[in-house]
C-alpha cells in the first residue's frame, strides 16, 4: 500500500494543504493509501528523502516528494480515472499549483500566522514560532491588525475562479476534477487553523468548498 507523510498537529489533526491536494487525487483515482504523520519535530522521519517537506508519496522500490510531482506519478503509473485528460488541461493545473504555492498561500500565511501554534504542542509550538518568526524577520503576530485586508486583498485575487465556479459549478467543469483538487487545499488550510470568516457564506467558492467536502470528508484518512 502507498504511504503518505502527512503534517500532523495536536490531537492528529492534519493540516497541510499540499497534503489535502494528494489525497484528494488518490481518492479520485480509487488508490488505497496509508498516512505517515509527520509533526514539527520528526523530521527523522523522512531523512530518507533527503529534503524536510511534506507530502512524500511512498511506495515499493522509492517515494515522490513535491504534491504536484505525486499527482503526476500517480497518472502515469495508474491509469483508472485519469486525472490529466489533455495537455491543456495539465498546463492549466500546473498554473494553479503555481499560483496557489507562490501567490495564494503566502497570503493566507499573513491571514492565519498567529492561530497556528493553538493546533500545535510540545516542541512543535517552538519550532513553528522561531522558524516562522525567522523568515518573517517579526513575531507572528505581526500581520494580525492587518487581517480584514488581507482578506479582501484574497477574495478580489481569487475572483476569476469564482467566475469559472458560477458558470460550470467546479472549476474543472460540471465534476470536480485535478483543478479542483490543487485549489482546494487553500480553504481547507484556513478552515482546519483559523477562526477567521474568508469566504462569505454566499460567495459560490464557499458552495464550492462545502460541495466537495462533502463529496470526500469520509474518504480521507
Amino acid at each position: 500500500m502507498l504511504k503518505l507523510y502527512d503534517l500532523t498537529g495536536k490531537d492528529d489533526l492534519r493540516f497541510s494543504p499540499p497534503c489535502w491536494n494528494v489525497k484528494l487525487c488518490l481518492i479520485h483515482k480509487q488508490i488505497s493509501y496509508k498516512t505517515i504523520p509527520v509533526r514539527f519535530s520528526e523530521k527523522h522521519k523522512i531523512e530518507f528523502s533527503k529534503q524536510d517537506l511534506v507530502p512524500i508519496l511512498k511506495y515499493h522500490n522509492g517515494f515522490v516528494c513535491d504534491s504536484w510531482n505525486i499527482i503526476n506519478w500517480l497518472d502515469e503509473n495508474y491509469d483508472q480515472n485519469k486525472l490529466f485528460v489533455n495537455e491543456a488541461n495539465k498546463n492549466f493545473s500546473y498554473f494553479l499549483y503555481l499560483w496557489t504555492s507562490r501567490q495564494l498561500l503566502p497570503i493566507l500565511f499573513k491571514i492565519v500566522a498567529h492561530e497556528i501554534p493553538n493546533i500545535l504542542e510540545g516542541d512543535d509550538i517552538d519550532y513553528y514560532i522561531n522558524s516562522r518568526e525567522k523568515k518573517i524577520m517579526g513575531p507572528i503576530t505581526k500581520f494580525k491588525e492587518n487581517i480584514n485586508i488581507f482578506i479582501k486583498e484574497f477574495r478580489k485575487l481569487i475572483n476569476p475562479i469564482r467566475k469559472i465556479i458560477e458558470v460550470n459549478g467546479f472549476i474543472s467543469g460540471i465534476e470536480p476534477g485535478v483543478e479542483d483538487y490543487i485549489f482546494f487545499g487553500n480553504f481547507k488550510w484556513v478552515d482546519i487553523v483559523s477562526s477567521c470568516q474568508l469566504l462569505d457564506t454566499d460567495d459560490p467558492i464557499y458552495k464550492w468548498y462545502r460541495n466537495i467536502l462533502e463529496r470526500t470528508d469520509a474518504q480521507i484518512n
